[in-house]
């Protein structure tokens, strides 16, 4: 029996957004990895039309809406030895927005579009890594304060042909990028205001003397990482060369190669409404004396700054992590569902470089013993 025919926006709503994805990706090994979740229907791969290569993303469409949420599941995860990007598709929010603007379909020639809500410590660098492979750019423009010498949180991006503009507006506006959703519109010519409601959003703007926090660190190395082309640093690089201690004495079974010996923890607390001044201290020691049942931890961190009350950890091995994992992921902890994550041992390293060369097992605080 042939499947219904859907609107643009039911399938929307059965889509994710993939990016990051290897140069070598073919579409047979996006459907065999997102097989695991649920049936696919379609998998667009975005190419160069010159060259046919692929440009590191792609759109996959489920037949049920419900296997979107467990694709999101797998964001971070390798395929073919890349840690991939999986977010929900922007495009149905998006593409009201995107019609109710006077640029016609097929319009050619350059396009100059407006980002906003970035965080000071991003560079033009990293707004290319992530705007790149929707097409050709002309010219990245991140606007100084020429008193601070730091970024005002804003810019603009150029690009060589308008249709490739459209698709990086209708994907990225929204886009969560160092622990902020990006504002992307269009520009006019004349006065380099920006179109419909306006994304100068101050109270956002005026926060970015924030600090970037772990959290955010992590999204950006995520984003900026090989599927984008963008050079992994020197010395993220080198991490994936050394062996993690190579397990120790009675390890376990290796545990499947998509997980990690490092974690992320969500849900853990509410910087705003924590009171105890040690209450961070008292966070450390609740998960490391979890761990500690199942191997111990060598590298802690609770970033206090993160709204999703987000708590760092690398493990003595891997197989201790997926032990801790499971016991932590889904448990009900001060008022919330605590959820886990494997974090890629490069990115680990590149945020936490002390965890490079930690050997020693980490015990509760003193006022814990």
């Amino acid at each position: 029996m042939p499947e219904p025919e859907l609107s643009p926006e039911e399938r929307d709503m059965r889509t994710v957004f993939c990016m990051q994805l290897s140069a070598r990706i073919r579409v047979r090994d996006l459907e065999e990895f997102f097989s695991s979740v649920g049936k696919v229907r379609d998998v667009r791969l975005i190419t160069d039309n010159k060259t046919r290569r692929s440009k590191g993303i792609a759109y996959i469409e489920f037949r049920d809406v419900e296997s979107v949420t467990l694709a999101l599941g797998l964001n971070g995860q390798k395929l073919l030895g890349v840690p991939i990007i999986v977010q929900p598709t922007q495009a149905e929010k998006n593409r009201a927005a995107a019609a109710s603007t006077t640029l016609q379909k097929g319009n050619t020639g350059p396009m100059r579009l407006y980002v906003g809500s970035l965080h000071f410590n991003i560079t033009e660098d990293m707004m290319k890594g992530i705007f790149e492979p929707f097409g050709k750019i002309d010219h990245i423009q991140l606007i100084m304060d020429p008193e601070t010498g730091r970024s005002k949180g804003y810019g603009f991006i150029t690009f060589h042909d308008a249709e490739d503009a459209k698709k990086a507006l209708e994907q990225l506006n929204g886009f969560e990028l160092a622990g902020r959703a990006m504002k992307v519109g269009h520009v006019t010519d004349r006065s380099d205001m920006i179109q419909g409601p306006s994304f100068l959003d101050s109270d956002e703007l005026d926060r970015t003397g924030i600090d970037l926090g772990a959290t955010g660190r992590l999204q950006l190395m995520a984003k900026l990482a090989e599927g984008t082309g963008f050079e992994i640093p020197a010395a993220a690089a080198n991490a994936l060369n050394l062996n993690p201690l190579g397990g120790l004495p009675g390890q376990q079974p290796p545990a499947p190669p998509i997980t990690t010996q490092c974690f992320m923890l969500s849900n853990m607390f509410d910087p705003t409404s924590e009171t105890n001044p040690s209450w961070d201290v008292d966070i450390r020691d609740d998960v490391i004396d979890e761990c500690n049942k199942h191997g111990g931890v060598l590298h802690i961190y609770v970033d206090k700054a993160s709204p999703q009350g987000n708590v760092y950890v690398k493990c003595a091995s891997i197989s201790s992590a997926v032990a801790s994992v499971n016991s932590l992921h889904g448990r009900w902890f001060a008022g919330k569902v605590i959820t886990a994550a494997y974090v890629p041992l490069i990115n680990y390293h590149s945020l936490f470089p002390d965890a490079l060369t930690a050997t020693a097992l980490l015990m509760p605080s003193s006022s814990r013993q």
